[in-house]
């Protein structure tokens, strides 16, 4: 980390002011570079404050945001870039120990809240586990693991967490949320820059770590070793966790037994796609942010976009922005009829439709005449490979398509156990990537299954 003085910091702010005034009109800068305080300098980069988000976006324009990066390496024959932040955003931010002026931003979406996340049988048990955690972090559902599908609310459940806690609890409390796709690109950062120690310091002053999608750290032994150790660190400084995931701790392909252990030492709740109820109070609540009069919508036309499009919430409000721009730009009707929303749909295919069509038996089928076997081959305990590639490929597409655990295939094919089950999929991924042939067979498949 550069460091600087106080004084020496406010010495190059304001010589960067000083040339900047001779080369702009007096009025513009004293409307958007007067108001504007430097803070501090750290990773490279010149932190300045800025008074609204307005003169935030004025100051990070191209225009501007060149010609003090090019006086910054003028006056310090550095490479720093100058960042321009609101106050909000540096408020977020935290000291670390040992003087170092570590500022970490919690990342929350002020939008996500437990009040606007709306609650059904789908989602229950996820919602009051989190709330639980927001109440009283760190004390008894640690770490808590959300899993299930993409789309269905455990981002929101994340930041919703994180601001309440950021509300009610100690102010000074280190929030940060983070996606482990985000984790491994700072790790590859610290790593290429042989400062992976303080990327390890950094984490250890978090109160509350909130991670998204852990599934990605599959694969990525030495990110993993790395968050193995954070992760230590945290649980035993009693620092809350949660962690979103699109599976099952269990079902978690690629990442160390010991990691996968400590996911599974607290408290994993399961989330599902929305059903009939819940999805039909999600729209109301979308179009209530939406400012729109729900009155003029006729009730059929939310049952039938609750009906066909609730594969996940954000089906859900493709299907309801696709309506209102039909509204508002091709028919311009003030009501909103049943007749009107199947027009304005008519090119979205509901894909809820085809999960229900889709079921194991008719995966079974669809493989079994695609290589001309009967069932009894296909599920018996030959190995030859004319049955064992067609097997491996009706369990791949049960995994993919209907996003079954290990355990539930296992079950449809001769009670094979999980880990004969999770050997087969890893194994029709690794040819899906080595074999463009095997490819195409799994997409014609794949086609068939979904038509």
């Amino acid at each position: 980390m550069y460091q600087v003085e106080t004084n020496t910091l406010q010495k190059i702010w304001d010589e960067i002011l000083n040339k900047i005034k001779l080369e702009i009109d007096v009025n513009a800068y004293n409307t958007f570079f007067l108001p504007l305080v430097a803070k501090e300098i750290r990773n490279s980069k010149l932190i300045v404050e800025a008074p609204s988000r307005f003169v935030k976006e004025v100051i990070s324009s191209e225009t501007f945001s060149l010609k003090i990066n090019d006086i910054l390496k003028e006056l310090t024959n550095t490479n720093f870039q100058v960042e321009v932040k609101e106050k909000s955003e540096i408020e977020n931010s935290y000291n670390a120990s040992d003087n170092n002026s570590i500022k970490l931003v919690s990342n929350l979406n002020n939008s996500f809240s437990f009040d606007n996340f709306v609650v059904g049988t789908c989602n229950r048990e996820c919602y009051e586990a989190s709330l639980a955690v927001a109440i009283n972090p760190g004390k008894f559902y640690n770490p808590l693991f959300i899993y299930g599908r993409a789309g269905i609310g455990k981002t929101h459940l994340l930041h919703a967490i994180g601001n309440y806690c950021k509300a009610n609890q100690n102010r000074t409390m280190n929030i940060y949320y983070t996606t482990a796709s985000d984790f491994i690109d700072e790790f590859m950062r610290s790593n290429q820059n042989k400062d992976i120690e303080s990327m390890k310091a950094k984490f250890r002053s978090i109160d509350m770590l909130l991670l998204d999608d852990v599934q990605f750290l599959a694969g990525k032994d030495k990110t993993g070793e790395v968050f193995f150790h954070i992760f230590n660190n945290l649980f035993n400084e009693k620092k809350q966790i949660v962690l979103t995931s699109d599976r099952n701790p269990n079902d978690l392909r690629g990442l160390e037994v010991r990691l996968v252990s400590r996911f599974a030492s607290g408290l994993i709740v399961g989330m599902n796609a929305p059903e009939y109820e819940t999805a039909k109070a999600i729209l109301k609540r979308k179009i209530d942010a939406k400012n729109f009069d729900i009155n003029n919508i006729d009730d059929d036309v939310l049952t039938f976009i609750a009906q066909n499009y609730s594969t996940d919430v954000r089906q859900l409000e493709g299907a309801l922005t696709r309506l209102f721009f039909y509204v508002t730009t091709v028919s311009r009707c003030e009501r909103i009829t049943l007749s009107i929303a199947m027009e304005a749909l008519k090119n979205i295919t509901p894909p809820k439709k085809l999960n229900e069509a889709l079921d194991v038996a008719e995966i079974k089928k669809v493989v079994c005449e695609y290589y001309n076997i009967n069932l009894q081959q296909l599920v018996g305990s030959s190995r030859v490979s004319s049955l064992t590639t067609p097997r491996f490929i009706a369990i791949y597409l049960c995994r993919s398509l209907l996003n079954m655990t290990f355990d539930e295939i296992g079950e449809e094919f001769g009670n094979r156990d999980h880990s004969t089950i999770m050997n087969a999929c890893l194994k029709v991924e690794k040819l899906l990537n080595e074999d463009q042939a095997y490819k195409l067979v799994i997409n014609k498949l794949q086609q068939l299954l979904t038509k």
